[in-house]
């Protein structure tokens, strides 16, 4: 089980979920954004090297060696090697025994490649926090040996909390295919959008390549919402979400004046974890307007309803909730 906290784990959290009944081992996993420098061959051959001054940023873990097997699952690895998932995998063309080189200039031999489900969402896992900037690093969540459900050990930990403390319990391989998730794997992301390389200019911010940039943003006017950057992927959802709703004589579900932009180079507010819309693969559409229902709110049905249809997630419903902010879930078939 996951016990997780969307603004980084307080100090007490760990040792709550530890003492609850039933749990038998816990494990914290700290969240890091690995920069990828260069990745070789195990003969050393060449494989990916980012433009000069540009690293390639990964959504990685950091976790307790000795829990590798007994709560994760997971095949045990030494201090200067890196467990991937199948997907981060074959993005990044590499396979076991080929190495990744990071931004410290620390260089991690890959173990193992491992089922995506045993990743809970991150692309790569060590067990060696020296080899990555500190900085980066976010203790966030609680992986839990406990024999139960996830409602059994979200009310034990209920009633050790406060009633306002923002967690969420839920099972390690919950997918979003089977409705357990409401946000997709930083891969998923990669593997829908493409994956670029960048360079942090501070204040929460950086610079992207600029040829990922030229061939996969662009600036369109969308029906409703008006000008905008965006990937070309998002921009063709979006306007014919707003075509539709235009159609159908429902403009008034839009309120141009709360549209704030899908394109931005940026991290999530107050983390170094990456914003989906730095991929262009988010919008915030009736941003900071009443989450009522009616014309232009950000929940409004009419709205919502082609918001999923087109395989698009609404941050009204996250356990850290953000109404108004929507992003891609899902490839829609036909």
């Amino acid at each position: 089980m996951f016990a997780w906290m969307p603004g980084g784990l307080t100090d007490e959290f760990p040792g709550i979920v530890a003492s609850v009944p039933g749990v038998d081992a816990t494990s914290v996993i700290t969240t890091a954004t690995m920069h990828l420098a260069a990745s070789h061959e195990a003969d050393g051959a060449l494989v990916d090297q980012p433009p000069p001054r540009f690293v390639i940023p990964m959504h990685g873990a950091i976790v307790d060696a000795a829990a590798l097997e007994p709560i994760f699952g997971l095949p045990e690895v030494g201090p200067d090697e890196l467990i991937l998932g199948e997907g981060s995998a074959a993005l990044r063309r590499l396979g076991v025994g080929d190495t990744i080189t990071f931004e410290k200039g620390n260089t991690l031999t890959i173990a193992a490649i491992v089922p995506e489900h045993l990743m809970a969402g991150y692309e790569a896992i060590a067990v060696t926090k020296e080899h990555f900037v500190e900085e980066r690093m976010e203790s966030r969540a609680v992986l839990a040996l406990y024999h139960g459900t996830a409602f059994e050990l979200n009310s034990e930990i209920a009633s050790q909390v406060e009633e306002d403390l923002v967690y969420d319990v839920r099972t390690r391989d919950t997918s979003a295919d089977q409705g357990g998730l409401v946000v997709r794997s930083q891969v998923f992301i990669k593997e829908n959008f493409g994956e670029f390389a960048y360079r942090p200019t501070g204040s929460g911010r950086f610079q992207i390549d600029p040829d990922w940039v030229s061939e996969n943003i662009v600036d369109v006017r969308i029906p409703l919402l008006g000008q905008t950057k965006c990937h070309k992927k998002m921009a063709a959802i979006l306007t014919d979400i707003m075509q539709d709703l235009e159609d159908n004589g429902l403009s008034n579900v839009i309120d141009r004046s709360a549209f704030a932009g899908c394109w931005n180079a940026r991290y999530i507010a107050g983390s170094d974890r990456m914003s989906r819309h730095s991929f262009g693969a988010a919008a915030d559409i009736n941003i900071f307007n009443r989450a009522d229902g009616g014309p232009g709110s950000p929940t409004n049905p009419e709205l919502l309803k082609r918001i999923y249809a087109a395989g698009l997630t609404s941050g009204h419903v996250w356990r850290n909730s953000d109404p108004g902010h929507f992003e891609f879930f899902a490839v829609v078939e036909g």
